[in-house]
């Protein structure tokens, strides 16, 4: 049967050169571990938190002011001919995206994707921008009825400049008023039907705001934290059981 797994200490000699060799050895290697676990945390963070910025002005579009001349001239355009609905085939070439998801045939009978309402005047200057990329707006608008019996409504709606030219995108109600004479209510777009919600997303374009890209840097940081707070209480304990074993050693002698 072969040896046992261990040394015999040799008489006479001293017993702290058993333990000697491992006892640097394991100390070394543990300060080893740590600066690994430590100094490799430490890089991911600083290398995120140097991207960081990077990946939010990749993320983000330039706001620029937008082209209201541009944006007017087409509300002139676009309201009397699709949202009042006067001349739906010149209407046809003003309208993309989610406002044209019908085929030709069934816009032109009255049948378009685009809310209809009896709007009055020609000219329509007041809209207000929510946002301004390059080539794209988004903005609200509150139009006048011709009819005595409807309200005003409010409309939703987003701009984008298509091979050079600009076309509505998005088109739809967020708030209904009452008549003039009647008491005054206002519907808003939880009253107008669930089919607004998804316009809402789409007239959003889908766009995170800048502080979730901020998550992953954030967690990656609390990761490096935690292993670099695990490393160093792991070599500390051993840094404190080997000198515990030596005071032990030296009491017995």
């Amino acid at each position: 049967m072969g040896a046992p797994f261990y040394e015999t200490a040799v008489a006479g000699a001293n017993p702290l050169s058993a333990i000697g060799p491992f006892a640097v050895g394991e100390q070394h290697s543990a300060a080893g571990a740590v600066k690994s676990v430590v100094i490799r945390p430490t890089l991911a963070v600083l290398l995120a938190l140097v991207l960081a910025p990077q990946a939010l002005a990749a993320k983000e579009p330039r706001h620029v002011k937008p082209d209201r001349a541009a944006i007017t001239a087409l509300l002139d355009e676009f309201i009397p001919a699709v949202v009042a609905q006067k001349d739906l085939k010149r209407g046809w070439q003003l309208v993309d995206g989610v406002a044209k998801t019908v085929p030709y045939e069934d816009w032109v009978k009255g049948n378009t994707s685009v809310q209809a309402y009896p709007a009055k005047g020609t000219h329509f200057p007041g809209w207000i921008a929510g946002y301004s990329y390059p080539g794209d707006v988004g903005f609200d608008i509150l139009l006048q009825p011709t009819k005595p019996s409807v309200g005003p409504w409010s409309f939703r709606a987003e701009a984008q400049k298509i091979r050079g030219r600009w076309k509505i995108t998005t088109w739809y109600p967020v708030a209904t008023y009452a008549p003039a004479g009647r008491t005054q209510t206002v519907l808003g777009p939880n009253d107008l039907g669930p089919a607004n919600g998804s316009a809402s997303a789409s007239v959003r374009n889908g766009r995170l705001p800048p502080w979730v890209l901020l998550l992953p840097v954030g967690l990656l940081g609390a990761i490096a934290l935690g292993g670099g707070g695990y490393g160093v209480t792991r070599w500390a304990r051993q840094r404190s059981r080997v000198r515990e074993l030596r005071r032990s050693l030296a009491s017995d002698r």
